[in-house]
């Protein structure tokens, strides 16, 4: 009877001891590999705009990455960018990011971080998950069940990045690309590198207002004309409608002219901003901003007055007199063309290209 009484107290302190540890101190426990896996140092940190925690067992690592700071459930593995990762005893590593071997298993790693509370005042994290993860090679993993994190107090002295993002490093990088998509000639590499941008900001970001999606949606990396730009960056104006963008008004709109500007250079051949006025050559009608239109400028025939190296069209001192040709008068009359240039010595030279 005593002995009896005595196991019975036993059993009630250790599920006592358990539930404390669960629900009433700082903890991070889970099942892993049908063992308990308890992590005995534990901390947490906000970064790059998302929530890592940390804890470790010996030399065993356990980080968890989610891609904001709201609560709520951020899913794992295929290509979502909240990972979970393990590093072993031994020195591996297990992430989510990282798929199967086919041989092994043809479905990808998986599984959900669910934060329930984060604690502005009590500066802590309180959530749970679940996981199994692949190392990279895909021929090994690791699996986590009824992971629990709780309270786990918020600091900022966590090192590890994560490998996949978050919604501040995604935004920055579709920020990144549009900028570069402004400064230089775009291209169907640099429109694909956008498009895996915007698709890692859908899946890092909260996209309720559908903002994102639909610009994925209306971008459009093929290139009808062939001139090496996509089509979406071929809409000037940003309407959404590629058919009422046509810089040189030939009736042909941009996307599908070899010849953006009407300048006689095909768009496939003119890259950059010679003349730095913000508009890219292919749009310019004036590249160099000579004031005499590109076309005026023999392209074709290569005119290149002064033997620089840089034809009439690109070079903004045409005759390499150290006066700039749009100050030696080279279109009085402002039409862009220069059969009414300034010829002082009346030789039938205009003054802009008196060598």
């Amino acid at each position: 009877m005593n002995k009896n009484i005595l196991l019975i107290f036993f059993i009630t302190l250790f599920f006592g001891c358990v539930d404390d540890v669960e629900f009433n101190n700082p903890a991070i426990q889970a099942n892993f590999e049908g063992q308990s896996w308890i992590g005995v140092a534990r901390t947490a940190a906000i970064k790059d705009g998302g929530l890592i925690i940390r804890a470790t067992r010996g030399t065993e690592v356990l980080l968890l990455f989610t891609t904001r700071t709201d609560v709520g459930t951020y899913p794992l593995g295929a290509n979502n960018q909240s990972e979970a990762r393990y590093i072993s005893a031994d020195g591996t590593v297990y992430s989510t990011l990282n798929s199967p071997d086919p041989s092994i298993q043809v479905f990808p790693s998986d599984g959900l971080i669910k934060t329930s509370n984060i604690d502005s005042v009590m500066n802590t994290a309180t959530g749970t998950f679940r996981f199994n993860a692949f190392t990279a090679d895909g021929l090994n993993s690791v699996n986590f069940i009824d992971g629990v994190f709780f309270q786990i107090t918020l600091r900022q002295d966590i090192a590890e990045e994560t490998g996949g993002s978050t919604c501040a490093l995604a935004t920055d990088s579709v920020s990144a690309l549009n900028a570069q998509v402004t400064a230089e000639t775009p291209s169907a590499m640099l429109c694909e590198q956008y498009l895996t941008a915007l698709e890692i900001q859908l899946l890092s970001c909260d996209d309720s207002s559908g903002d994102i999606q639909q610009t994925i949606n209306n971008l459009d990396c093929n290139d009808d004309d062939a001139d090496g730009i996509p089509n979406s960056f071929e809409d000037i104006n940003m309407d959404g409608n590629l058919d009422n963008d046509d810089t040189d008004m030939d009736g042909i709109p941009n996307y599908q002219d070899a010849d953006d500007d009407g300048d006689s250079i095909d768009t496939i051949n003119e890259t950059g901003d010679t003349d730095g006025d913000a508009i890219p050559n292919y749009l310019d009608n004036d590249d160099d901003g000579d004031s005499i239109l590109t076309i005026f400028e023999d392209p074709i025939a290569l005119q290149n007055t002064d033997g620089d190296g840089f034809l009439d069209y690109l070079d903004a001192d045409d005759d390499n007199d150290g006066a700039l040709t749009i100050d030696e008068n080279p279109d009085p009359n402002g039409d862009g063309n220069p059969d009414d240039a300034q010829d002082t010595d009346m030789d039938g030279i205009p003054d802009y290209l008196q060598i």
